[in-house]
């Protein structure tokens, strides 16, 4: 009777054994599974580089700096993402990339007018999808999506050089300001390193925006909410 216990009772401890192993394999694994979904926020600081072009923003044709910007400035981001998959995920930006400007343009040009100064400021939102690359203890991913943008061009000029008149030489300065709003293609891509729920990124980004491509590229840091 005992000879027919012990051997009963043993393959019932192998396989609670062999049930106890499967557990701690797969729970951990369906934990892991249950953490896809990360959600995170994220800011950065950015150095930018704005640009756009409208050939109506020219007084008098007098000067292509006041139709053609390309200036570098320094601005800010703001992230909100999902990472619903080990590779896919979303995530919409806000940007604001800063103002740059020129002054004491020389652009007579045999036409008596001169330009005093011209500048551009440009901010906007982008919505991505991202894909993730398999690489182990850095994330790197690509980023595709639509950007609205908003470009506020303004320029001070002199049209017709120095008015002399009964009252003695004066300047007549005239401004011209533009805003237009405009969507279009984004793209970027860039590198993570997690730590816990803090991660540091770099990130590049190219927008399309009024007749030019401002792009910028960021440092920052990204926390995980959930």
């Amino acid at each position: 009777m005992s000879g027919s216990h012990a051997s009963c009772s043993t393959p019932r401890t192998a396989a609670t054994a062999i049930l106890l192993i499967a557990a701690l394999t797969v729970l951990p694994q369906a934990h892991a599974a249950t953490n896809l979904f990360n959600v995170y926020v994220g800011a950065a600081y950015a150095h930018s580089n704005l640009r756009a072009r409208d050939t109506a923003f020219n007084p008098s044709n007098i000067a292509s700096q006041f139709n053609s910007f390309d200036r570098s400035g320094s601005g800010y981001q703001f992230s909100l993402g999902v990472r619903a998959l080990e590779m896919l995920g979303a995530e919409v930006d806000y940007f604001d990339l800063g103002r740059g400007s020129v002054s004491n343009l020389d652009s007579l040009g045999g036409t008596g007018v001169s330009a005093s100064s011209a500048s551009i400021g440009q901010k906007g939102e982008a919505a991505f999808a991202m894909l993730y690359l398999p690489i182990p203890i850095v994330d790197f991913y690509v980023k595709a999506g639509i950007d609205r943008i908003g470009s506020n061009l303004n320029a001070r000029y002199l049209p017709h050089g120095i008015y002399c008149g009964i009252l003695g030489c004066q300047s007549q300065y005239q401004s011209l300001a533009v805003s237009k709003t405009t969507t279009g293609l984004a793209l970027g891509a860039g590198a993570q390193w997690q730590v816990g729920n803090w991660g540091v990124r770099a990130e590049y980004e190219r927008f399309t925006a009024y007749g030019g491509h401002p792009d910028l590229v960021s440092l920052g840091v990204v926390w995980t909410i959930l």
